[in-house]
């Protein structure tokens, strides 16, 4: 304090001797060594906070008493009298009870395990000697917690055997450490709680593709600011983890229940799967919008099986087309679990069932007289051309070019 009130003073007498200054020169060197002073007050300032005590940290709702040997402060809760808990106050059940204490201690600002101060327990031994051969030093994470050994709790007593009923018997309100601050309660674990709005907003926006950190981002944006939000991004995310622990291996399940509910509801949609050992091992898919599009731009064909960032390992391959303003456009896609000739083959006769022969494999008629044309190795080659082309004009197939291409195969 005495180097303070010093700093002040020769800030006090350089001041007073801006009047006998004449030059532009010595007024800026003034200028700077008062801005000067000004920053070191404030750090003295900060360093006389920073040495404070914990136990003289200002808490929030609360006041500082001594304790009965005067050894010790107390802090006691400052809280309305409609939510202090009352010695002999009954409860129709032991749960509502608790809950009346959690709710007493959310407004008095601490924590709790179940019905005590969850600072309370023996206070831990932090030492650790890494240069012991027999011990590994400290092992545990860092924490800002801290236990106190607090003795804040309350106790409950049943009123009758064949009752839930119970009364408050023995209540201690004050705690040997400070309450939480305005700034602590936005950390704390109730303060970050997920509600239920909370986790259906997470869950839908997972259902669109939105991750858990755009998820906050965006409520954070709709409530205003990132402190109306409550729980942290960390605290989505981990709710995002274990959604995805709970649908555990039951998700490629999900996928095809979802895909065959898509191609019962919506026209011309088509979803081909395939398992092996009831693990999934190849899909395809193709909408209406996909088929549209193979007929008017599926003249050159792409597809890349180069993608594989998912969880999974499986190879993402879309098939892509050029449409008239040279743009890509996805004509159908599908997944691999491997690499294989097998699942090559398999892949493109999904894609050509979905594109060239779907509204052929309907027709049973066509599906026999094909069949039968295609298949028959003693038939001679010009009554193999004569029946091709009838067949053509009977289902009106000339300008198909698939046709086409596997007739001058």
């Amino acid at each position: 304090m005495a180097t303070k009130h010093s700093t002040i003073i020769n800030m006090m007498k350089t001041i007073s001797i801006i009047r006998m200054i004449n030059t532009a020169e010595e007024i800026n060197y003034l200028i700077m060594r008062v801005k000067t002073l000004i920053m070191i007050i404030k750090l003295l300032s900060l360093c006389i906070r920073t040495n404070r005590t914990d136990y003289e940290e200002e808490s929030f709702n609360s006041n500082v008493v001594d304790s009965p040997g005067g050894k010790t402060k107390l802090w006691k809760p400052i809280v309305p009298k409609e939510f202090m808990p009352d010695v002999d106050a009954t409860y129709q059940s032991l749960e509502e009870a608790v809950e009346m204490y959690k709710l007493y201690a959310d407004k008095a600002g601490f924590g709790v395990r179940y019905v005590v101060c969850n600072k309370m327990g023996k206070i831990p031994n932090r030492s650790a000697d890494t240069s012991d051969p027999e011990g590994s030093g400290r092992n545990k994470r860092n924490s800002n917690f801290k236990i106190t050994d607090c003795k804040a709790l309350i106790k409950f007593e049943r009123l009758h055997m064949r009752t839930n009923a119970c009364k408050i018997y023995e209540f201690e309100e004050n705690h040997n450490h400070p309450l939480e601050t305005k700034e602590d309660r936005w950390y704390s674990k109730r303060a970050r709680r997920l509600s239920y709005k909370d986790k259906e907003f997470i869950v839908h926006s997972s259902t669109s593709n939105i991750g858990a950190t755009k998820a906050h981002k965006l409520q954070a944006s709709l409530q205003g600011s990132y402190e109306n939000v409550g729980p942290e991004a960390i605290d989505y995310k981990n709710f995002r983890r274990k959604m995805g622990n709970i649908i555990g291996d039951k998700d490629a399940q999900l996928v095809v229940d979802k895909m065959n509910m898509r191609k019962d509801e919506l026209h011309n949609y088509t979803f081909e799967y395939k398992c092996v050992d009831s693990v999934l091992n190849a899909m395809f898919w193709a909408d209406e919008t996909n088929k549209l599009y193979y007929k008017e731009f599926g003249d050159v064909i792409s597809f890349d099986a180069t993608f594989r960032t998912n969880k999974y390992g499986m190879i993402f391959v879309p098939f892509t087309a050029i449409d008239n303003h040279k743009r890509s456009i996805n004509i159908g896609a599908g997944l691999l679990s491997n690499e294989s000739i097998e699942s090559y083959r398999w892949l493109l006769e999904a894609f050509l069932k979905a594109h060239v022969l779907a509204d052929f494999l309907k027709n049973t008629d066509f599906q026999k007289r094909f069949t039968k044309l295609v298949w028959n190795v003693y038939i001679e080659p010009q009554v193999f051309e004569s029946r091709w082309k009838l067949l053509m004009r009977k289902f009106k197939l000339q300008d198909k070019r698939w046709f086409k291409d596997m007739y001058r195969d």
